[in-house]
């Protein structure tokens, strides 16, 4: 694992000397300032629009991480998002059928983003947006039912060749079934992601063996357990680094025990940096 280590090293540095004050100047004027970790930011976008735009899609959906718990999807039908928070999200808007929101945190949404895909009419579906546009909103079936006393219904919904059906986590001990987990199945594909789930939410977990999960380890959950019950055939990481928080931020020794945790589960886990295709 010589080269994950460096790279894990690498990244650490970069993001160091990035503080928190420095981004929000970078969210206002797009200057990087010559710093790498910003300038890698400002790429990502620019490699991720672009392939959405130049990408056929087959059966297997491709996505990209783009930062922090975003990525966007592309189906045969269908481009959307989870999670967008870049400074230039509004620049996908045009490009995006609907967007999917797992928790009101500024780090995983942003106001301008959502205020552009509602004045074109596209969807944006989250527990505290008003814009709810599925046509087709309704309770989850009971045998996608997970188990445990959630607080919120299960919802499903289908746009175009892409099916959603939610369910609800705990970020933390007391933010309880505050984020919503989005299992999105496309054919016989499917990309389960858990936005921030933390420490109590293993059990609230779907045991559904997805194609693909998106998985913030660093809210204080049992990750050995957490990959034990999913089962996911690949995993990726989320969060990695993320630059906008003053604490807490996901560094290299906290990712370092998160990787020997999910490969103790069985999991080969992707160490997925701003930009990279995940499939």
């Amino acid at each position: 694992m010589k080269a994950e280590e460096e790279i894990l090293d690498i990244w650490q540095r970069r993001t160091d000397r990035v503080s928190a004050g420095v981004f929000d100047r970078y969210f206002l004027d797009g200057n990087t300032r010559r710093l790498a970790a910003l300038r890698r930011l400002e790429d990502a976008f620019d490699k991720v629009r672009r392939e959405v735009r130049g990408t056929t899609v087959g059966d297997v959906p491709a996505v990209w991480m783009l930062y922090n718990m975003g990525v966007v999807v592309k189906t045969r039908e269908a481009v959307f998002s989870i999670d967008l928070h870049h400074r230039r999200a509004v620049e996908l808007a045009p490009l995006l059928d609907f967007a999917l929101v797992t928790h009101n945190h500024d780090d995983h949404w942003r106001q301008d983003f959502y205020r552009a895909m509602d004045r074109a009419g596209k969807t944006v579906v989250s527990s505290f947006l008003a814009n709810y546009g599925a046509a087709n909103w309704r309770s989850a079936a009971p045998d996608w039912a997970a188990g445990g006393g959630f607080t919120r219904a299960r919802k499903t919904f289908r746009i175009r060749d892409v099916e959603v059906r939610t369910s609800y986590v705990d970020h933390n001990d007391y933010l309880v079934d505050f984020t919503t987990a989005f299992e999105v199945r496309v054919g016989k594909w499917t990309l389960y992601h858990t936005g921030d789930c933390g420490r109590g939410s293993e059990p609230k977990l779907r045991a559904c063996r997805p194609d693909l999960w998106v998985f913030f380890p660093g809210c204080g959950i049992d990750v050995e357990a957490a990959v034990r019950r999913v089962r996911p055939k690949r995993l990726a990481f989320g969060h990695l680094w993320e630059l906008g928080h003053k604490s807490g931020r996901l560094t290299a020794p906290l990712l370092r025990n998160a990787l020997a945790a999910a490969r103790r589960a069985g999991a080969d886990p992707v160490l997925a940096l701003w930009g990279d295709r995940l499939c």
